[in-house]
């Protein structure tokens, strides 16, 4: 029975596969512009709106990233149990439909509510494409195509804001036209193509059949039984999760602080800044996500089991170097040399864990490790990270009040590299203890 399921499974042609691969990961890159895009917008947006700044930052940040963390176990729950393309489809049309409505928003109320919109149908996103691949694709051939979808992150992080203010550009002239401000027209504009998406994904894209074998085909894939899986695996899990959010508090202080600290602390003027960081770090971060499943799985050929673990101990043997160090280089070369090899080292969490899941983890529970992840790296990277790095930055004393971010992000470096070396040299002795999936 088990090899009817996966033969099944393996049923599909490689080329939908790849097209439904495709289109998750363009759809991915729509998140990222329909997630970020108020961050480009927040001035004319303050000024027509008549908003203040605690009101945007709430809007752009917590506002966003905690329901966004939140919902995303509940909805990866359905993920794993009722079928996924489905729930995909819905969760884009939401955030779509209310990223347009965001520009015939009204005030501060109707622009949370619609952030909210955003926030849970972006929720469905990753968890419904993590599990998906793992359907697709085999276990020994999981990692290309889970790295193609995790590399926008690498991309879209700064790309977002390139094709937001392209499409602000296309706007201006046409206001008039649609008599309409700019800022709104640019909501409504990319808002668009996660919808054009979403009919591609109806039409070209097959659920495909999750991969259990005979012995766990009557298994439950409920929240109790998600939480007995975790406890049987916990002196796994826990390290494996926690490294995430650990990872992201430094690794979302780059992107967050590295402009302001080139502006204080090197000379800078703002838009210098964003290109000089932009343009060294994006082509680092898309080599981290093709480079480590690449080693992971040279790894995971020998040592089953072990490939993610031991590539995510050999980036934090390197984090353990480069992040205390980077941030306080005087030199400016040398110094955005440095952080290009740190974007370079945070890769590894950007793509690593989510292979782990399809490798050592059963295909019902899948959507809810993904989750879970997000939770772990928005609550801690996104929700104590920036504030985080500011503190560190003012104990002591500092040598000047323009190196405080730059202290502080050293810190924050001093403080996680460490963390990530023990999580996982505990996860990699643990991986010896976990069962064989087959699925």
């Amino acid at each position: 029975m088990s090899s009817l399921v996966a033969s099944r499974a393996e049923g599909q042609g490689p080329w939908r596969k790849w097209v439904a691969v495709i289109l998750l990961t363009l759809l991915f890159a729509t998140s990222f512009v329909d997630r970020f895009i108020l961050s480009l917008l927040a001035d004319p947006i303050s000024r027509d709106l008549g908003l203040g700044d605690v009101q945007l930052g709430l809007l752009m940040g917590a506002g966003f990233s905690i329901l966004y963390s939140l919902a995303g176990l509940p909805l990866a729950h359905w993920i794993d149990r009722y079928q996924r393309k489905r729930l995909l489809l819905a969760g884009v049309v939401l955030w779509s439909c209310t990223t347009i409505a965001s520009g015939f928003a009204t005030g501060f109320t109707s622009l949370l509510i619609c952030r909210a919109g955003v926030a849970i149908g972006e929720a469905v996103l990753t968890p419904a494409a993590v599990s998906l691949i793992a359907d697709y694709f085999v276990r020994e051939k999981r990692a290309t195509p889970m790295a193609v979808y995790s590399s926008v992150g690498a991309i879209m992080g700064t790309g977002s804001f390139v094709v937001g203010a392209l499409v602000l550009k296309i706007a201006g002239p046409l206001q008039e036209t649609f008599s309409m401000a700019p800022w709104r027209l640019t909501l409504v504009f990319v808002g668009l193509p996660g919808l054009l998406l979403a009919l591609c994904f109806l039409l070209l894209v097959r659920e495909p059949v999750r991969r259990v074998s005979a012995d766990k085909e009557g298994a439950q894939t409920g929240i109790g039984d998600f939480g007995r899986y975790l406890r049987s695996k916990w002196a796994f899990y826990v390290p494996f999760l926690l490294s995430g959010g650990l990872l992201t508090i430094f690794g979302l202080g780059m992107p967050t602080w590295m402009p302001t600290i080139l502006v204080r602390e090197h000379g800078f003027d703002p838009s210098e800044a964003g290109f000089a960081f932009g343009f060294r770090t994006a082509p680092a971060g898309l080599f981290g996500i093709f480079f480590w499943p690449w080693l992971a799985m040279k790894i995971e050929k020998r040592h089953r089991n072990s490939g993610p673990p031991a590539a995510l101990l050999i980036a934090a043997c390197a984090a353990f170097i480069v992040f205390p160090v980077a941030p306080r280089i005087e030199d400016t070369s040398l110094l955005l040399a440095w952080m290009t090899v740190a974007v370079m080292i945070s890769g590894a969490w950007a793509v690593l864990p989510v292979i782990g899941f399809q490798i050592f983890s059963p295909s019902r529970f899948r959507g809810k490790l993904a989750a879970l992840n997000l939770l772990s790296m928005n609550l801690l990277g996104f929700g104590l990270g920036p504030s985080l790095i500011v503190y560190l930055g003012t104990l002591g004393g500092a040598d000047g009040a323009a190196s405080e971010l730059s202290l502080g992000l050293s810190r924050a470096g001093l403080l996680v590299a460490p963390l990530l070396l023990v999580t996982m040299i505990i996860c990699l002795i643990q991986s010896r203890h976990l069962v064989d999936v087959d699925d």
